[in-house]
């Protein structure tokens, strides 16, 4: 028998219309999937199953009629606790579901669980004092990244064919790529945020963004296709042919490793076999682009962040930092770290004088003269394969990989491209102009049919 859980949402949508499987067929064997992984992965927040189970008897008709799909915990969700991890908001349950949820319910899907999200999407980690750390399901010493990281990790495991997350700072993309899925994060601010916490105040809304989290591209098309309001279209890889083609290894500063830069060379050979037109160039503006993605965020967005932390009442990084050393932690590790790193790092601003809205620019300049407005460009979103937990301590060396993207606001698409030599996933990041996911798409199509055309999950 077919491992439903294995299938990609178009395929199980296919099969849904067409009478060869039910929505509840469909729902059984994800919720099943779920029951048996989560206690390696620990990637689920809270579940709906018995809700999930009365929608699937009748589902709403729709582009994804019948289809299980997944929340990270930042986005509302009627009726189910919405803590975004944080200690400050337990016991906090949404009453309506954020406008990305209805449109995704309003479209037919059926929402099974909520997955867990580091405290206040904060943190390259996927860690709570509410519910632990979540495992990478290839390798559980391994990390899945973050914030989206319970997604990807329950999605990678077969748990759900199809999720919605957040982009801020590499928040879908990297954990996308250390679970060996795709990830698409659009242009900042393309999709509505009502319900979303914490809220984009200021010139966070020009670095966050919302976005899909699937096993297969064609899946990340028409959810975002749904997302937007949008007739599903699938990706037209045909329309590639004649755009640029630009590649890189590194941020500029720290080295790839030799398997993803493999990746990379894999993946812009596959775009050239498609039609493209290589050329040659980096930005230079993604060089130290945390420090400028850091000094963007100025003194109104840095109090909006510790007042979310705080649900409402500003919480000092300093104070938590001591309440953690006297054992009174009301922040995980790896969010305070973040934290701490993103609140103070600018001060490191005195001597290097980087301007985060001219870098912001000065980068979007730099990719139009590079691939214009119907290019790609490929490149690394981690210089390894998913590293062992606890490595996001020391995240400010290897974060420019994924915020110049963010700093940018430009969208982002994360491939699965092979694996190493251990067994680990490999992805690369492509990028384009802003308003271009449709392109995005279309080369991620072409990627995965040369280097990737099916798929094989982890062992667990």
């Amino acid at each position: 028998m077919i491992n439903l859980t294995l299938r990609s949402a178009t395929e199980l949508l296919a099969a849904m219309r067409a009478g060869h499987l039910t929505a509840s067929t469909v729902l059984e064997a994800h919720i099943a999937r779920i029951l048996a992984v989560n206690p390696t992965i620990n990637a689920v927040a809270d579940e709906r199953f018995a809700e999930a189970r009365r929608e699937a008897a009748d589902p709403r008709p729709g582009p994804l009629a019948g289809l299980p799909v997944t929340i990270k915990e930042a986005f509302n969700v009627a009726g189910m606790p919405a803590t975004c991890g944080l200690t400050s908001r337990a016991g906090h349950v949404a009453t309506t579901d954020a406008t990305a949820v209805a449109r995704l319910r309003a479209a037919g899907a059926i929402i099974v669980a909520t997955t867990i999200t580091p405290d206040n999407c904060w943190a390259q980690e996927t860690q709570t004092l509410l519910k632990g750390r979540v495992n990478n399901p290839w390798a559980r010493t391994r990390s899945v990244g973050g914030s989206t990281g319970g997604e990807a990790a329950l999605i990678a495991a077969g748990g759900s064919p199809l999720g919605l997350g957040s982009d801020i700072a590499g928040s879908i993309r990297l954990p996308a790529a250390f679970c060996g899925i795709a990830g698409l994060r659009p242009t900042s601010a393309a999709l509505p945020e009502a319900g979303f916490y914490p809220a984009s105040h200021g010139r966070l809304a020009d670095l966050n963004a919302i976005g899909p989290l699937a096993r297969r591209v064609e899946d990340l098309a028409l959810a975002w296709d749904v997302l937007r309001g949008a007739t599903p279209q699938p990706p037209d890889t045909d329309s590639l042919r004649g755009e640029r083609v630009a590649h890189w290894f590194d941020d500029g500063l720290l080295p790839s490793s030799p398997a993803v830069m493999a990746g990379v060379e894999a993946a812009t050979a596959a775009l050239v076999a498609a039609g493209m037109r290589p050329v040659a160039g980096a930005p230079e503006g993604r060089r130290l682009a945390t420090l400028a993605w850091a000094v963007l965020q100025g003194r109104a967005e840095r109090h909006a962040i510790a007042e979310s932390f705080g649900n409402g009442i500003a919480w000092s990084p300093g104070a938590e930092l001591l309440r953690a050393l006297v054992g009174r932690a009301r922040v995980s590790g790896p969010a305070l770290a973040s934290w701490l790193t993103t609140h103070y790092g600018p001060t490191l601003n005195v001597l290097l004088r980087v301007k985060g809205a001219r870098r912001r620019k000065e980068l979007r300049a730099q990719m139009r003269q590079l691939v214009g407005t119907g290019g790609v460009a490929v490149c690394p979103i981690f210089p390894t394969t998913a590293p062992p937990h606890h490595w996001s301590y020391l995240n400010l060396l290897t974060a420019s990989y994924q915020t110049w993207v963010n700093l940018a606001g430009l969208p982002g698409l994360t491939v699965p491209v092979g694996f190493s030599g251990r067994g680990m996933p490999v992805a690369v990041q492509l990028v384009g102009a802003p308003g271009a996911e449709a392109t995005l798409l279309a080369a991620g199509m072409a990627v995965q049919q040369a280097l990737m055309p099916t798929w094989h999950g982890p062992r667990l």
